[in-house]
């Protein structure tokens, strides 16, 4: 069996490095476009629904004077199959949609709204795309995008009024996405309860949470999910392993104001995070996270208040999938960029006033501290994230082969939005993923909008009382920023 002393000895070759607040994924709820889809529908939803009960009697006419068959597209047969498959997982009572979207009647007031979210690109919400300038070595997992197809269905739909049809017509529906670990072995929960207020102006707290896992041997983790407590005030979690469980000396499981970090002395890996609508991360086949005997995780939390009085979470916790199998692959998580270990190319990162179309590169010689490593250990990418704040409208990062100097693009965001950040993992097997060498180059390229035209700067300036754009520099503040790559990288030959 594998030691797990020789594995994290291996990892240094990709030693991830200190996490300041903020750092990874995204730092909102995401509530940019569930607040734009329920604002857009706030004024509309009477006119709809009026709208819709029209259309629906027109439409009820017109097929009765067709001998009664249902129009279409119509709910039973059509949509509901659609919306189950993309849309439920998120849209259901409770979730992070902001309507549920379980039934016909939950959903068909909302129907020209979900036309034009979907037609726009809006919904669902995804934004790894293929560009002229990137085209991605594989597609990813877990793509919900819908066809051209059936955007047009869901807009002739909403056209025809929303049409319920026939339920003795009804197509089978699929199993609705879940955002729940499949066959976890184990959850543990925060070990004492948490309030969130507002104390004046100040809503976001970061506050870190020490989980036991109970494990008395080595495990290979291969799934991991975040057990939401309470949803409202939830903003993001950075997820760490203290392998010296020196946190369980923090009375009742908790360490208040820990900032960005992991509030102990001691190392602590990063492995994963979480933002609303995320999904458990599930390593592929072959790739597991090695957690030794009396590890206990790390839960950076950031909180943020509602602003309406005293809110408890007193059961955010983590759901486990592991095994005693040693892996093929053991997978670690590197973070490049600013913070984060790369060179700056275009200097210290400053966004002007007023600036558009602002561009920051940074550049990391695949190494292990600085020195080449054999190309024996084989490193496979096997998923990618971006971070910028609301300044950002652009990121692309890609690596550069050492020998044929070939550029590969790995992920690309052109249409940036802070509210919607997530970890984009291959959908290839971990041996044909894309393989990092000793010597290849990872480029990161930011491009940022400081000026009143980008309204996500505007909402930023907004939110600390301004109205004019200011100089931007690196930093962790709401008017600050950030250009971070995110990469699982599995590896082998140890």
């Amino acid at each position: 069996m594998v030691s797990v002393g020789s594995v994290r000895r291996a990892l240094s070759i990709f030693r991830p490095v200190g996490i300041a607040s903020g750092l990874l994924l995204a730092c909102t709820s995401g509530s940019g476009d569930e607040t734009s889809a329920t604002d857009s529908s706030s004024s509309a939803t009477d006119s709809t629904a009026t709208g819709t009960t029209n259309a629906t009697e027109t439409a009820t006419e017109t097929a009765t004077e067709t001998g009664g068959e249902a129009a279409r597209p119509n709910w039973y047969q059509d949509i509901a199959p659609l919306v189950t498959r993309s849309c439920v997982g998120c849209h259901v009572a409770g979730g992070i949609g902001p309507f549920a979207m379980e039934s016909y009647e939950q959903t068909w007031p909302w129907a020209t709204v979900i036309a034009d979210n979907t037609d726009v690109g809006l919904m669902p919400p995804w934004h790894a795309l293929s560009t002229e300038v990137c085209e991605p070595p594989s597609g990813f997992k877990h793509d919900p995008r819908l066809t051209d197809a059936e955007k047009a269905m869901l807009r002739d739909w909403a056209d025809l009024g929303a049409p319920e049809g026939d339920p003795e017509l009804a197509a089978p529906l699929p199993e609705p996405q879940s955002l729940d670990l499949p066959n976890s072995t184990k959850t543990a929960l925060m070990a004492s309860k948490l309030t969130v207020e507002a104390k004046g102006s100040t809503l976001d707290f970061f506050n870190c949470l020490s989980i036991d896992p109970g494990i008395s041997e080595t495990v290979f983790l291969d799934g991991l999910q975040l057990v939401v407590g309470n949803r409202a005030i939830l903003h993001h979690v950075l997820i760490y392993v203290d392998s010296t469980a020196e946190s369980a000396d923090w009375p009742g499981g908790v360490k208040l104001d820990c900032g960005g970090g992991t509030g102990i002395n001691g190392p602590a890996e990063l492995i994963s995070g979480w933002v609303p609508g995320s999904l458990p991360m599930q390593a592929p086949d072959g790739v597991k996270i090695p957690i030794e005997a009396g590890s206990r995780l790390i839960l950076n939390v950031h909180y943020h208040a509602t602003g309406g009085g005293t809110e408890v979470d007193d059961s955010t916790g983590l759901a486990f999938r592991w095994s005693d199998t040693p892996p093929e692959y053991t997978s670690i998580f590197k973070l490049l960029g600013e913070p984060g270990e790369s060179e700056r190319l275009t200097g210290p990162l400053m966004i002007p006033a007023g600036a558009t179309n602002h561009v920051e590169e940074f550049e990391w010689v695949v190494s292990d501290g600085g020195q080449p490593f054999p190309d024996t250990v084989d490193a496979r990418l096997w998923s990618v994230a971006h971070h910028m704040h609301k300044i950002g409208i652009d990121m692309r990062v890609s690596v550069i082969d050492r020998d044929s100097g070939e550029e590969t693009c790995l992920l690309h965001t052109p249409k940036w939005d802070f509210d919607w950040q997530r970890f984009y993992e291959y959908d290839t097997p971990i041996g044909e993923a894309v393989r990092l060498k000793s010597g290849d180059k990872i480029r990161l390229k930011c491009i940022y909008d400081n000026s009143l035209g980008n309204p996500a700067a505007v909402e930023a300036l907004a939110e600390v009382g301004l109205d004019a754009p200011v100089d931007v520099v690196a930093g962790e503040g709401t008017l600050d920023e950030m250009c971070i790559g995110a990469f699982g990288i599995a590896l082998k030959g140890l």
